[in-house]
């Protein structure tokens, strides 16, 4: 026998009111909806959503939880129905922005993901093509659109209960405390992630993604005192290492040679050799082998895979380790915004050097140009101020050209430097059509889950990474002063790389090696990225900085992890318990490029303007009482030119270092026009 249709629709209807009605019933249901539809996008299948609810039921019902929590809120208000559409739209959009990152990247969506917003727009056109981002912009204004129909149209509730309505949210708020304790201390639910994408499959987006909206920082340590942190400190001093015998034998005298010191930070880099069944038409990386068979060499142990640049960049800059910062936080986003951070610089500044930082990507991306006067660097140079920026395929600076540039870091001061490099070539998405046809390397083989056209063009560009690498060395060698090369990978490529893929190390373990040319002997050993600077250090005989003395110390100090934490956390949020109550160090004077751009005069000629000085660069724009002028012509590194304009007597003119989103990066000096 059939329903009738009208019958039909007034039985569901009614069903739905009825449920509606039983609010507690109907706010478990959608949440347990939502919390499915969430772990299913999030794992790209249905089938995958119920298999994680099956093989971990606590971890998703502690899920369901945490989405009850604030379908809970709703009660609180009249426009109830418009709520519960807004939190339900909430959490789809996560699931659907974590579905659509996981197609580029191999690190899930965490909430600092949120504040590297701006950063992102700077590599959006790598990412995505002009179609996907009208698409975006256009679903995104539907969607507004239809909340604010959604909230003209939708009726509104009956006055608020708040009694029962807020007795509703303590209940759902306690279900979720008491759990998380429950959870968190029988080890059902992890408070920290070695692996994030391994701890968003096993306990939930849910949860980790909720972990990384309030965890932050580093935790304080129950037996964090003066007394304690003293404890620490004066164990260090007293323990002090060693003088290696090789130092003597580096600086050929028995004075102390103080060479410079330049770090190569290799987007993505890794020996491809080093992945099963697969074969090369030529060796992709051979200075890189050839460095390894002389020099000191090991695994290098770093924070993320696929991305997080900079939190290896902050290891090995700080000596901190990540693992006890907050779920998937990046520091340079938090709490280097504000505060000043020990660093290998500030240690080497004390003995003179000159700290500069370069890399060929723009000076905005994870606001290096605002947190690096916090690690104690004295210049900043970024793509914008180099000359001539050569670029890959998909965009990406050429790592060719950061040998003049280190060059010319070195060759900026009369003493010793510190020249810090992050290269960004072979950085991804890596295309799934051919771009070039006459790549010189071919990959024979496959990987499941790598695309082997994607995979073939990463061989290929960290083949021309690699020849930087080997003309950097030349250059160095040929220069003659005293100086000690660091080169290494800040993590594995952006590939669905497993690791029994892997003959050698895991799937968060780069490789380091050490070049010098003052005698220093091979020394290989794994290391951490927070005890890479304080082992260099340590062969060079300097031994200056808390965490320095610390990772030096590693193997005779059985708190040595405790240790950390504890002055990780003084050296940052604490009261400076290591250095007697005060903080030593203060933020440099940033300068923005090694060479200053400057102003020499400005002439009208057949109505144009040309702008004569000094260090000019294509992202050079001149402004104009204070007005930039996007529409300047670069002519060459001594003159700009703007089409249709003249200056009026009194026009001041400068020239200003612009990004590709339009923001000034620093400012030449300021020429005041007088007339011809």
């Amino acid at each position: 026998m059939q329903i009738p249709l009208k019958n039909f629709k007034q039985r569901a209807g009614s069903a739905v009111q009825k449920l509606i009605q039983h609010k507690v019933l109907f706010a478990l249901l959608i949440s347990f909806v939502l919390n499915l539809t969430l772990e299913s996008l999030c794992r790209r299948s249905l089938l995958k959503g119920l298999q994680f609810l099956v093989e971990a039921p606590m971890p998703f019902f502690y899920g369901v939880g945490i989405i009850l929590l604030t379908v809970s809120l709703v009660g609180l208000v009249r426009h109830r129905c418009f709520a519960l559409l807004l939190v339900s739209i909430f959490w789809i959009a996560l699931g659907v922005v974590e579905c659509v990152l996981m197609s580029f990247r191999i690190t899930p969506l965490t909430a600092v993901d949120f504040r590297l917003i701006f950063s992102v727009f700077s590599i959006l056109d790598v990412y995505l093509n002009t179609f996907q981002v009208i698409l975006i912009v256009l679903v995104t204004l539907a969607v507004l659109a239809g909340l604010v129909v959604a909230f003209l149209k939708l009726p509104v509730s009956e006055p608020v209960d708040y009694l029962r309505s807020g007795f509703g949210c303590v209940a759902a708020g306690l279900y979720v405390w008491g759990t998380t304790v429950l959870f968190t201390s029988t080890g059902i639910l992890a408070t920290q992630f070695d692996n994030l994408g391994n701890a968003y499959n096993a306990y939930g987006f849910t949860y980790c993604f909720s972990t990384s909206l309030f965890d932050r920082g580093i935790t304080q340590p129950e037996d964090y005192s003066p007394e304690e942190v003293g404890t620490v400190v004066d164990e260090l001093d007293q323990e002090k290492p060693e003088q290696e015998e090789s130092d003597s034998a580096a600086s050929g005298a028995e004075s102390k040679v103080m060479p410079n010191i330049v770090a190569v930070q290799l987007e993505s880099f890794m020996d491809v050799k080093y992945l099963k069944g697969l074969t090369y038409s030529q060796d992709p990386v051979p200075n890189f082998t050839a460095l390894k068979e002389f020099c000191s060499t090991g695994l290098l142990s770093v924070p993320s895979i696929g991305a997080g640049t900079a939190n290896t960049e902050f290891e090995i800059l700080s000596g901190m380790s990540l693992d006890y910062f907050g779920t998937g936080e990046y520091p340079y986003e938090t709490i280097l915004q504000s505060n000043v951070c020990e660093s290998v610089n500030y240690a080497l500044k004390e003995e003179g050097y000159a700290c500069h930082a370069i890399h060929n990507h723009t000076g905005t991306f994870y606001d290096r140009n605002k947190v690096y006067a916090n690690l104690g660097f004295d210049t900043f140079t970024s793509v914008e101020y180099m000359l001539r920026v050569e670029r890959n395929p998909l965009g990406w600076a050429k790592d060719e050209l950061l040998t003049t540039e280190i060059l010319k870091a070195l060759d900026s001061t009369p003493g010793q430097d510190m020249v810090y490099t992050v290269s960004v070539q072979p950085h991804g998405k890596y295309p799934t059509e051919v771009l070039d046809p006459d790549q010189p390397i071919s990959v024979v083989g496959e990987l499941e889950g790598i695309n082997p056209i994607s995979f073939e063009y990463y061989v290929n560009q960290i083949h021309e990474t690699d020849a930087f690498v080997g003309q950097l060395v030349q250059a160095l060698a040929e220069r003659g002063e005293p100086t000690v090369l660091i080169l290494f990978g800040d993590h594995l490529p952006n590939f669905a790389i497993q690791p029994e893929y892997l003959s050698k190390g895991d799937l968060l373990q780069t490789e380091y090696v050490i070049w010098n040319n003052m005698g220093l002997p091979k020394e290989d050993e794994d290391l951490e990225a927070y005890q890479l600077a304080a082992t260099v250090l340590g062969q060079l005989g300097y031994h200056d900085g808390v965490l320095t003395k610390l990772h030096q110390e590693r193997d005779t100090n059985p708190d040595y992890q405790e240790d950390l934490q504890m002055l990780g956390y003084d050296l940052l949020y604490g009261d400076y318990y290591a250095y007697d109550g005060r903080l030593p160090y203060e933020p440099t004077d940033l300068q923005m490029g090694i060479l200053p751009i400057t102003v020499k005069r400005a002439d009208n000629l057949h109505d144009e303007l040309y702008v004569t000085g000094q260090n000019f660069t294509e992202c050079s724009q001149i402004s104009i009482n204070g007005k930039l002028r996007s529409d300047t012509i670069f002519i060459n590194s001594s003159t700009l030119m703007l089409p249709a304009t003249t200056l009026e007597p009194l026009d001041v003119v400068a020239v200003s270092q612009v990004t590709a989103q339009g923001e000034a990066l620093s400012q030449s000096n300021q020429f005041t026009y007088v007339g011809s």
